[in-house]
């Protein structure tokens, strides 16, 4: 394999790692009451730009997501691992072209907090509001059952090894620990991925509310639910861990083909 397809792999997994360890960090700090607060994606990116060289951060932050997502690109339509072109392997490539897509959105998320002033927020979703009630219904059960099934592949593919099998830590020097931070964070990162198809799921049926849903409103949702501080710090735990899982790769990672 090039080694520049490797090198931007390693600033990618760098660049996701730190958004979900912000992500997580600032979500156990809310659920233990010491001043953080529950996070997504917008948030930790508002996060970073506040931190000394923030501007800066973001820029390395935004570029490595593009990285990130090229390598995504690369893996689904060049193969470079050679996972084949068996239905299996075709649907993971189908899996990886897709995450590329959400890590585009994501940079160029980067970017525009880049560049907009600190303390102006991103509007809330009315970006939808030209859809008819019905057909927004429609739009928001499809997502929700997309997402509910991402939910189902996910839990299975960490259970019977093949979503971790994909990073070939195999032989790696402290690989079980790894594999094992992976699990957690990836079963967490189901477990909410499960409440935001519920949420898209509860609109499409019932409030045709075109409020999008995403990783904060699945944090409050767990700390407004009996247990909920446990349960969000349990979940935010996980995030930390699948951050700190894509920290690990750029060292431990092997690009080596099967």
């Amino acid at each position: 394999m090039k080694n520049s397809f490797k090198t931007l792999a390693i600033i990618g997994f760098i660049s996701k790692g730190i958004i979900y360890l912000v992500i997580g960090i600032l979500s156990l700090l809310a659920a233990l009451n010491m001043g953080g607060e529950s996070s997504g994606t917008n948030q930790a990116l508002t996060f970073l730009k506040k931190q000394p060289f923030g501007q800066i951060l973001l820029l390395f932050l935004g570029v490595g997501l593009f990285c990130y997502s090229f390598w995504m690109f690369v893996q689904s339509i060049k193969d470079p691992e050679k996972k084949g072109a068996t239905r299996n392997a075709l649907l993971q490539r189908m899996g990886l072209f897709i995450t590329g897509l959400v890590y585009v959105f994501i940079a160029v998320l980067a970017f525009y907090h880049l560049a907009t002033p600190t303390d102006n927020e991103i509007v809330k979703s009315t970006y939808l509001d030209f859809l008819e009630p019905t057909t927004l219904a429609i739009v928001f059960v499809g997502i929700g059952i997309i997402l509910a099934i991402q939910t189902v592949v996910l839990i299975i593919s960490v259970f019977k090894g093949g979503m971790l099998d994909q990073f070939n830590l195999e032989g790696k020097k402290y690989s079980e620990v790894i594999r094992r931070l992976g699990m957690f964070g990836f079963y967490s990162r189901a477990f909410v991925v499960g409440i935001i198809a519920y949420f898209f799921l509860h609109a499409g049926f019932y409030t045709g509310n075109n409020n999008i849903k995403g990783i904060q409103e699945a944090f409050e949702f767990l700390n407004q639910s009996s247990f909920g501080k446990v349960l969000m710090a349990i979940t935010a735990v996980g995030f930390i861990s699948y951050g700190a899982f894509y920290v690990f790769l750029t060292r431990y990672r092997s690009f080596e083909e099967k």
